[in-house]
């Protein structure tokens, strides 16, 4: 998959997401064969006064693409020149975050009912960068404002790469079902690549977004959490495949963050790495209450090797 001058070696990528895709995580489904990550959404202006305390962009981890927010057209081109100077591969304007604290200062998925706001904006981004520029959008603000094909028809006009379009409303937020129709609304409208989102948990389900849309890349967000191999097309890992990863992931965490606050990051992973394994509800209940390092590692050693003493897998709970 190509966008803009980037070539991708996958044509599945990573979602955003907050609290989440750091440079631990973002190393690990690299490792799997992401073809693109993105980092966290980032603040146009926490860039422009917090500067590289507020973004790391690890060596050895590109291509990888910068999410900004914001909604100050002078502001976000300013953050992308930065991002790029950075070392950003490329930039990805967040039009779809429907969170309130987000929506209220006019960036995020309040854009999407402003388009010559929006085409204001993407001009002066891509006056100020020369690495790809893409947008994510969703389907619109609510039910009576679907408006993500004419967006993306703005977008491409205003000399953006490529689209990801999340099928949900604002309203919606994350409720309900995506509407993949819109996806291939959009495709069929623009020439430039364009890439879905939203439900796409399992191999089955990415492979039928591409089918039914015609899109040309498929980003993957919850689907990820605590598995990696779907990068893969796999379902899932064994446990054995698991223990492995939870190891490099924790390795990467301690080093990224330091021992101090290792246990408490890798904890939230742990959740999601073991989920559905045999009694992961009492090893999920044992890690709530560990904080040092010594005492997760302790856990995770024992939890897997009483579930090769089992056997099997004969129930979840």
């Amino acid at each position: 998959m190509r966008i803009g001058s980037l070539q991708l070696s996958s044509n599945l990528l990573l979602a955003p997401m907050a609290g989440i895709t750091d440079f631990p995580f973002r190393q690990i489904v690299r490792e799997h064969g992401c073809g693109l990550v993105f980092t966290e959404m980032v603040s146009a202006d926490g860039l422009l006064r917090k500067g590289e305390s507020f973004l790391k962009i690890g060596q050895g981890e590109h291509p990888i693409s910068v999410q900004l927010f914001g909604s100050d057209s002078a502001v976000l081109a300013e953050a992308a020149g930065m991002a790029q100077h950075m070392g950003a591969d490329a930039i990805d304007l967040n039009m779809g975050c429907p969170a309130k604290q987000v929506v209220k200062t006019g960036a995020g998925a309040d854009l999407m009912r402003f388009p010559q706001k929006v085409k204001k904006i993407l001009i002066e981004m891509r006056k100020r960068t020369t690495c790809p520029l893409t947008v994510k959008i969703r389907s619109g603000w609510n039910e009576r404002e679907v408006n993500a094909v004419a967006i993306a028809k703005l977008a491409e006009d205003c000399g953006v790469d490529a689209i990801t379009v999340h099928p949900r409303t604002k309203e919606q937020a994350f409720r309900g079902w995506a509407d993949w129709n819109v996806i291939a609304e959009v495709k069929r409208a623009v020439k430039i690549p364009v890439i879905g989102n939203g439900d796409v948990g399992t191999p089955f389900l990415i492979q039928k977004m591409f089918d039914e849309t015609g899109c040309d890349g498929v980003m993957i967000g919850r689907g990820a959490l605590g598995n990696p191999w779907i990068f893969r097309m796999r379902s899932s890992g064994s446990p054995e495949e698991k223990k492995g990863v939870i190891h490099r992931h924790f390795s990467l965490i301690e080093k990224y963050y330091g021992e101090e606050y290792s246990a408490h990051q890798i904890r939230k992973h742990l959740y999601w790495y073991t989920k559905g394994l045999p009694n992961c509800t009492s090893f999920h209940s044992r890690l709530s209450g560990l904080k040092r390092k010594e005492t997760v590692w302790e856990a995770i050693h024992s939890y897997f090797e009483s579930i090769q003493r089992r056997g099997p897998c004969q129930s979840s709970k």
